[in-house]
């Protein structure tokens, strides 16, 4: 028995839509693969925290009865990229906002631990305004005292 013309043309056709369905199925499956881009999965990248310490300093912090010396030890945390190149250049500034700073404190109010997160609180928002005065481009994420000594 042979096809008729008819019957050729109909599995013909069939066997297209077969073969056609297929490939747009697996071309669909495959796409992220075979195409990438926005159809992969992108992770944002996420930027850790970095500590940056300072050089320590000491101050001269008025007493009651005599003057008084307060040895500092800081720390910047940020994620900004360029922190550690801005602190070397911006070292004076920063310097002599917190000399100013802590040298209008009394003895009293310094050696009081109650009085501690207050400070670098009190630190953190002058360094952010000083160096955003002097277009000084970072962010801190907070300012750390690492070391505190008053004699």
């Amino acid at each position: 028995m042979a096809f008729s013309n008819s019957n050729t043309k109909k599995i013909t056709i069939l066997l297209f839509i077969t073969i056609w369905s297929g490939a747009v199925f697996w071309a669909g499956w495959q796409s992220p693969n075979i195409i990438g881009g926005p159809f992969s999965a992108v992770e944002d990248e996420v930027i850790s925290a970095k500590f940056y310490p300072l050089d320590k300093f000491v101050i001269s912090v008025p007493g009651d009865d005599y003057p008084h010396y307060l040895l500092l030890e800081m720390a910047f945390k940020s994620r900004s990229k360029n922190v550690e190149t801005t602190i070397k250049q911006a070292d004076p500034v920063i310097r002599n906002s917190l000399m100013k700073m802590f040298s209008k404190k009394h003895f009293n109010e310094l050696n009081d631990a109650q009085q501690f997160e207050s400070l670098q609180k009190e630190a953190h928002l002058l360094l952010t305004n000083v160096l955003a005065e002097n277009e000084f481009s970072i962010e801190l994420d907070d300012v750390l005292f690492t070391r505190m000594v008053i004699q």
